[in-house]
């Protein structure tokens, strides 16, 4: 990918352990990055009865030693909205990218 590409800056929140490391804290920022997001679809679904609005979309960022702690517990926040994490593929070794597979609630009543 063209790293002129990455056009996103996007925050990755993590939560902490804490204590003796049974425990987990609330999700706080752990590092930022550039990325590139690609929306796949966007629909109305039902989830408890009520109406909510789901983004799904494939998010792209260079490899790091960072980038290799994302997991699928972890949030980012793209533009001011945060997404979860479903998958997160392996580092490719030819383009030195890691492409994940994210998810939003965006905030149907």
């Amino acid at each position: 990918m063209d790293p002129g590409l990455l056009d996103k800056r996007v925050t990755f929140r993590q939560r902490p352990v804490i204590g003796d490391g049974t425990d987990r804290g609330d999700y706080a920022d752990a590092f930022k990055a550039w990325a590139n997001y690609r929306q796949e679809s966007a629909r109305e679904a039902a989830e408890g009865g009520r109406a909510q609005d789901v983004e799904t979309g494939t998010l792209t960022i260079r490899d790091s030693p960072q980038a290799r702690t994302v997991t699928s517990a972890d949030r980012v926040v793209i533009l001011g909205r945060e997404f979860g994490i479903e998958g997160v593929g392996l580092p490719d070794r030819r383009t030195g990218m890691i492409t994940m597979r994210i998810s939003s609630n965006m905030g149907g009543q």
